[in-house]
């Protein structure tokens, strides 16, 4: 059982790693952030999406070790999110075909195909050093669009490790590409 006061990533009386105190930490929360993520988004996609990306960020974030409650460090996180997802929905614009009648008007330079195409063969190679299940798990999410719960009837796994797949997936591939 977890004390309020106990650190993230430090080790407790138990002898717990910070990798069992995270994983804790996502037991406990993740669920509960999924239903209410869905209750107002009304996309168990999004709310998918959304905690994984709250919990990258709270990987990612230096200050976690240092914790009392990592709960409402989390909460902040996830509200954060939703802000800005409704910022970037709020200030998209709608989809205009490029064909002739709307063609760009600044071409793209050979630097920028060029930096493009580095940047596709470096995600491709990140995708490619995924161990097999991770990678077939994230191409079926990412590139086929299949959700969760279709991923996990066909491979016959959890919704949970598919998710836990995704959320790998997603930190190993981030952490590739920043080399």
């Amino acid at each position: 059982m977890r004390r309020p006061d106990d650190e993230i990533g430090q080790p407790s009386g138990g002898g717990d790693n910070g990798q069992l105190r995270f994983d804790d930490l996502y037991r406990e929360q993740a669920p509960r952030l999924r239903r209410w993520l869905d209750g107002r988004l009304r996309s168990s996609e999004d709310a998918n999406d959304l905690v994984q990306d709250a919990f990258a960020r709270f990987l990612g974030s230096g200050s976690r070790n240092d914790l009392r409650r990592p709960e409402a460090f989390l909460n902040r996180i996830v509200r954060n999110l939703l802000i800005d997802r409704s910022r970037r929905l709020s200030n998209r614009t709608p989809h205009v075909p490029i064909d002739e009648a709307n063609a760009p008007v600044a071409r793209a330079t050979q630097e920028d195909e060029l930096e493009l195409e580095q940047l596709r063969r470096r995600y491709r190679a990140a995708v490619e050093a995924l161990p097999p299940r991770m990678r077939e798990v994230f191409v079926l999410h990412r590139v086929e669009g299949l959700g969760y719960k279709e991923i996990a009837t066909r491979l016959g796994i959890s919704i949970r490790t598919v998710e836990w797949h995704v959320g790998e997936a997603l930190l190993r591939i981030g952490r590739d590409l920043e080399q």
